[in-house]
């Protein structure tokens, strides 16, 4: 037995022979090494399934970038690279709402994202961007 378990040990001894209240300082005790080793443990466990998510993205990425595949419908979820980002300027010209949803709901399938709207009242224009593909 080292010296720390044998001063634990004396001490939990002394906390004993102190009668009730040493018992209810015992059972204290007990309790609260009880419940450290239980935290003890699920932060051990969360630690482990972290890593082993890590271990699986990173494997996941690595494949992708070997066959050259993009992920989608992930959300939160982006895997950089170097592909950089390609444009595109739409008019809207004088389209009416119907047929500029429908327009712009094309542009989303495609993977183009609406970045911002330039130019003025007369003469608007929206700047689309995507990842290279």
């Amino acid at each position: 037995m080292n010296l720390t378990n044998s001063l634990a040990l004396v001490g939990l001894l002394s906390l004993a022979a102190c009668g009730p209240s040493g018992n209810k300082a015992l059972h204290d005790a007990n309790a609260s090494t009880t419940q450290v080793a239980n935290t003890l443990d699920d932060i051990s466990q969360t630690i482990r399934t972290v890593q082993e998510t890590a271990n699986q993205v990173k494997a996941f990425s690595e494949d992708m970038a070997v066959t050259g595949e993009r992920v989608k419908g992930i959300q939160g979820v982006e895997l950089l690279g170097d592909s950089g980002w390609e444009y595109k300027v739409v008019h809207p010209d004088e389209e009416t709402a119907e047929a500029l949803e429908t327009a712009l709901n094309e542009l989303g399938k495609e993977g183009w994202e609406l970045t911002t709207r330039s130019g003025n009242n007369r003469d608007p224009y929206l700047i689309f961007k995507r990842r290279k593909r």
